[in-house]
């Protein structure tokens, strides 16, 4: 499965969505958010999925470089998604 499919299925068509991504810094232990900062405000699917896509290639570099796709964890509600890659948090999606 690739990256657009898992997260498309998590998505509306006829919503807009803000997108957060995360700085993250080493504890010690893991991961953990440092600061947050919004990618797309006012993001169609379409949209989403194309930041997504580009701060997908980010975390790897900087974050988790053996993060699969098929490892990614979805949680929250009918208004925000949480997506994690093995624990470690990657991106935030909130529906406007």
């Amino acid at each position: 499965m690739t990256l657009e499919k898992a997260i498309a299925k998590e998505l509306n068509e006829t919503e807009s969505y803000t997108v957060i991504a995360h700085e993250l810094i080493h504890d010690g232990v893991g991961w953990s958010t440092n600061s947050s900062w919004y990618i797309a405000k006012d993001a169609d699917k379409a949209k989403v999925l194309e930041v997504a896509r580009g701060r997908w290639g980010v975390f790897k570099a900087n974050y988790s470089p053996r993060a699969k796709v098929k490892d990614l964890s979805f949680d929250g509600d009918d208004s925000i998604i949480y997506i994690n890659s093995d624990y470690v948090p990657f991106l935030e999606i909130r529906t406007n």
